[in-house]
Order: C-alpha cells, then sequence, then structure tokens
C-alpha cells in the first residue's frame, strides 16, 4: 500500500479540539510544537478517554503508551500520560491525568495493552491502579521494597544488604576500599513468589520455557499451564536484562544519551538512535543538513535489512531450516562490514549526532553501497525460493498466531505485527522525518494476520528498503552541499575538523559536554519506524542540560504483550514459531 499523503504533523487538529471541549468543558489543553496534551480530573477520566475511543468525529482508537512522571514537590506527586492515536484521521493525542491519593483508574476494560503499562507504573512508580486484575511487578521481582523511577530512589540503587564476603581476601583482609553494602540480588524464594504471583496453576503443570533458551531469542521468562502438549494459560516475566536507561537519561545530557539507545535494540542501533535524535532535535529548534538526512535514511534501511535478516535466520533455524541461518548471515556480514566502514564500528556505533551525523561518508562507502543493493535481489529469491512454498515451512506458519485488526488497537500493536493484520500503520509515511517524506516506497500489508504473513511482509520491506537505499544513494552523489551536520547551531557539537582549528568551537565543544545542551522548557513526542515497531520518545524538559524525564516506548514491549492470547490452545512447537514471528528484542523490552 502506498500513501497519497505523508504529513509533518500528527496531533490532534483545532476542529476535534473543539469538539472535545464542547462535550468536556473542564479539560484543559497544553500544546507545544510537537504534542498537544489534554488535562482531565481523574473522575472523568474513563469516561474522557472513552468518549475520544468512540466518537465518530474523533476514533482515536488506538492504544499507544501510558507513563508515568515523578513531581516530588506537587501535591499530587505523580501526572499518568496517555498517548492515543486515530487511525481513521491519523491524528495523535495525549491525556493527563493526576493520581490522586496515588491511585489511577485502570485502562485495561477500554484497551488490553494498558495492561502492562500499568503493571510498569506501579512497579516503577508506585501508582496504584483501581481495577486492574492482577497489579503485580513488571520488571522487579514482587517482594522488591522500592520504585525506581521515582525522583528520590538514587542512579546506582539503595545498598542495603551486608556482603563484607565480596570485599574480603580469605585471610580476612580488606582488598580494597569497596563498601561491603550492596544492593539487594533476588533469591530463589523471592523468584518462586513472583512466578506465583504471574500465574494460579490450573491444568496439569506449569512448564518454565527460558529465560536462557534459545527458542526465546533473549532472555525472557516464560510460563506455561499445560494439559499434555496444549497451553491452557500463559504469561510472561520480564526484566531479566535491566538497561534503566529512562533513569540514566535524567543524569546525561542529550548528546550522552545517544550510546545507550544503540544498547536497547542492539540488532537495530543505527535505528533507535535515528528515533531519539530526530525527537531531541525538534525540542531543540535544530534543522540537520540535506546531506545529513540522505545519508540517515540510507543508513537506517541497511540496519533494517540487517535486522530483518539477522531474524529470518534465527527464525529459520527455530524451525530447523539451518541452511538459510548461513544464507542470510552471509548477506548480513556484507552490511556489517559497510556500516562499519562509514560508522567505524559494527555493531554499536553511535554514529548519528544532534543535528546530523558524526562524520561524513568515506570515499568509496557509496558505490560498496550500490554493489550491495544490486546484488541482493538475488539473494532474495534464494531464500523465497527455499522457503515460501515449503511444505514445511507453510505448516509451521500458516494459521498460526493470527491477528485482526482490532486486537492492533486494543494492544498497540506497531510494525510488521500490525501491517500484517492489514493496519497501514508506518511511522515512515505517517510522520515522516529526516528523508523519508522524499523517497517513494511503498508499505506491504498482510491479509490473514498470520505467522506466514509476517514472513513474507519482512522479506518485502526488505526490497522496499532496496528501493529506498538506491534512491538515497542517487541523491547523496547528486548534493553539491557536502555539509553533513549543522554545527553552526548552538545546540550542536562541533566537528574535529572545527574543533582543531578554532577557539571559538573549542569552547563551545567544551561547554556542550560537561553542561549539555540547555534545551528550552518544554514537552515533545516523536518516534521512529524501527524494525520491530514504533520506537517513541516522550521528553519532559525543564530548560536543564539533561531531561527531566524521557519515557521510551517500545514497539517490541508492546508487541510482545499479545503471544499469551494468542498462544492459549497451542503446543510450545508453536510457542518457538509465534514468538519468532514477533521478533522482540529483550534490550528494548526491559529497557
Amino acid at each position: 500500500m502506498q500513501f497519497s499523503d505523508k504529513k509533518t504533523n500528527l496531533w490532534i487538529d483545532k476542529n476535534k479540539l473543539e469538539i472535545v471541549k464542547k462535550s468536556f468543558p473542564d479539560v484543559k489543553v497544553e500544546e507545544y510544537e510537537n504534542a498537544v496534551f489534554i488535562h482531565v480530573k481523574k473522575d472523568k477520566l474513563i469516561d474522557f478517554l472513552k468518549f475520544l475511543k468512540e466518537a465518530e468525529e474523533l476514533q482515536f482508537k488506538m492504544f499507544i503508551d501510558f507513563t508515568c512522571v515523578d513531581y516530588p514537590f506537587h501535591t499530587p506527586r505523580f501526572l499518568g500520560v496517555y498517548f492515543l492515536f486515530s487511525p481513521e484521521f491519523k491524528q495523535r493525542v495525549g491525556v493527563k491525568c493526576w493520581a490522586e491519593n496515588n491511585s489511577l483508574p485502570s485502562l485495561t476494560g477500554l484497551w488490553k495493552g494498558a495492561k502492562w503499562a500499568e503493571r510498569e507504573a506501579w512497579d516503577m512508580f508506585g501508582v496504584k491502579f483501581e481495577g486492574h486484575e492482577n497489579l503485580v511487578r513488571m520488571f522487579m521481582w514482587e517482594s522488591y521494597p522500592y520504585h525506581p523511577l521515582r525522583k528520590d530512589f538514587p542512579l546506582e540503587g539503595i545498598a542495603d544488604t551486608y556482603l563484607p564476603s565480596l570485599n574480603l581476601r580469605p585471610d580476612e583482609i580488606p582488598a580494597h576500599n569497596y563498601s561491603p553494602y550492596h544492593t539487594y540480588v533476588p533469591s530463589m524464594e523471592d523468584l518462586e513468589e513472583t512466578e506465583k504471583k504471574r500465574i494460579q496453576k490450573k491444568a496439569q503443570i506449569v512448564l518454565n520455557w527460558g529465560p536462557l533458551h534459545p527458542g526465546t531469542h533473549g532472555t525472557i521468562w516464560f510460563l506455561f499451564d499445560m494439559e499434555g502438549e496444549v497451553i491452557k494459560d500463559c504469561d510472561i516475566i520480564l526484566g531479566q536484562l535491566h538497561r534503566g536507561v529512562e533513569k540514566i537519561a535524567e543524569t546525561r545530557t542529550y548528546t550522552q544519551f545517544i550510546p545507550y539507545t544503540d544498547r536497547m535494540d542492539y540488532i537495530s542501533a543505527l535505528c533507535s538512535q535515528v528515533a531519539f535524535v530526530n525527537a531531541v532535535e525538534k525540542l531543540l529548534g535544530i534543522t540537520p543538513p540535506p546531506r545529513a538526512k540522505y545519508i540517515r535514511t540510507m543508513m537506517c534501511e541497511l540496519q533494517r535489512i540487517n535486522s530483518h535478516l539477522l531474524w529470518l535466520g534465527t527464525y529459520a533455524l527455530d524451525l530447523g531450516a539451518l541452511t538459510i541461518f548461513l544464507y542470510a548471515f552471509r548477506e548480513r556480514e556484507k552490511i556489517m562490514d559497510i556500516i562499519e566502514g562509514i560508522a567505524g564500528i559494527r555493531l554499536n556505533s553511535s554514529y548519528i549526532r544532534i543535528g546530523g551525523v558524526a562524520q561524513d561518508l568515506p570515499e568509496g562507502a557509496l558505490d560498496v553501497i550500490r554493489h550491495f543493493i544490486k546484488d541482493f535481489p538475488k539473494r532474495l529469491e534464494e531464500y523465497e525460493t527455499i522457503l515460501t512454498k515449503n511444505r514445511v515451512w507453510l505448516r509451521r506458519n500458516v494459521n498460526v498466531g493470527i491477528i485482526n485488526e482490532e486486537q492492533v488497537y486494543q494492544y498497540g500493536l506497531t510494525g510488521v505485527v500490525a501491517r500484517s493484520a492489514g493496519v497501514p500503520y508506518d511511522i515512515r509515511m505517517i510522520q515522516p522525518t529526516d528523508a523519508y517524506g522524499e523517497v517513494d516506497f511503498d508499505v506491504p500489508l498482510g491479509k490473514v494476520g498470520d505467522c506466514y504473513d509476517r514472513y513474507l511482509l519482512r522479506i518485502e520491506e526488505m526490497k522496499q528498503s532496496i528501493r529506498i537505499v538506491a534512491q538515497c544513494v542517487d541523491k547523496i552523489e547528486k548534493l553539491k552541499d557536502k555539509k553533513f551536520i549543522a554545527s553552526e547551531n548552538p545546540y550542536v557539537i562541533p566537528t574535529l575538523e572545527e574543533v582543531y582549528n578554532s577557539i571559538e568551537s573549542m569552547v563551545k565543544d567544551f561547554n556542550l559536554r560537561i553542561y549539555g545542551e540547555q534545551a528550552p522548557e518544554g514537552e515533545i513526542y516523536l518516534s521512529g519506524e524501527n524494525p520491530r515497531g514504533e520506537l517513541g520518545f516522550y521528553i519532559v524538559s525543564k530548560g536543564e542540560g539533561h531531561p527531566y524525564r524521557l519515557r521510551i516506548r517500545s514497539g517490541a514491549f508492546y508487541n510482545l504483550q499479545i503471544f499469551p492470547e494468542l498462544i492459549k490452545g497451542r503446543t510450545v512447537a508453536d510457542a518457538v514459531v509465534l514468538l519468532g514471528s514477533l521478533d522482540p528484542v529483550v534490550g528494548e523490552t526491559d529497557r
């Protein structure tokens, strides 16, 4: 499917705001250049959100995200922030509500996707949700006494456990001057309690799958309540791979935070960098030069192919197709070499910069990329010849894990998972950044919404990425302006060449690195089309050199949430297929 209009402003318009005010005259509207929020009181929250969802003129029926912001000196202390999307009108709206008495009404009756988001808010902030069916922790173990994203929780954690054995030699002489107190590590009893809180055994046996299992694609702990080989109930325990990046962001400048985005979805690090940097640039009012925009877009699409190749190889391996794994990694290695030649490192490159990219393309880079995109379509044909009509492949994938349109809106599913259900939700088209508004490509859609559709879509997306990369290469070659970063902007760190040749640039570089980008007060939500879905960044700025609050909306987190519903009534063998088709990355789900 191809969109005819590519919007740059995705927020609710004034006409719809007037409709809202007529029905709810007490609400207050808070408008920013890249975000619009409607404040509503707690006792009206459910009625208001139901109106936004069901009103014919609005239809904000897709749940995108929910989080909290901690204001320790305000009463109430915690502010709930909701993001919704209208598929009909391609608009987004934010809703804010103060958590009076440290609680909010649960939205699980309106959107199933709110279940995990509310558990996360309880886990990280201690906000309770009235009417939630099972308000247990999302990432931490059940007996953990603290709430890490509160402002009064220290970055390094709370060292409340005395463990002198870690600091003493056998002769009991201190080996160093480290404190004998450490943060508490959960015991087996803690983990057993956590497991029992997640699932109540009703069938014959509770089977643990993961967290250390090759089929789980990372440290994810699945609980299956089984009768024979059939899964009757399921829950998922996340939190095995803590990153803590939202907390870390509060103590880092915007530029310093870029390497942390690499380590969330480490399979598509460049896409994560670009999504974050685009949000910061909108907040700071920075426009990158055209060359940087095309380089970013080209690199993101190479990274998308890279990510889909890793998915295809490991997915096929899970189903017993070893040959495809070897073939896919052969081509992936070529892309890794291209990324390394341009960015200087293969995986966590930190190549993207606020205002552009770290350095220009090296000589010969475009020639190598041209050669790759000329050769790669033949390799894709090889994959399809082996898999697409293979009887075993069809039996394992067709009609497994079927997702429909209503589930996309209920759970906030995005990326290939949403598009397999026929929902044309692609941020590159809906709200293009960088050069996406200047290139032509199609958004493939599924018809059934099963694992086989998700396979077909990722194959087609790789073909569309080749198309985008080819256009970017042509444009970069024709651009006369060789500028790759907007270093004249007061918020942008100067290049090495500028620092070496100008005392003013050296002073600017020092100030930005030490004190950070003194961003104006304001808020923004902006997202990018990560290979795993919508990766969004909600930034609250208080005019400091670092974010007051940075929320990361993970596409993998929300896509994974539908797994327990889809796996009921199926076997463990289907669980391997279904999870692989959802393609989560734990560094992003756990953040």
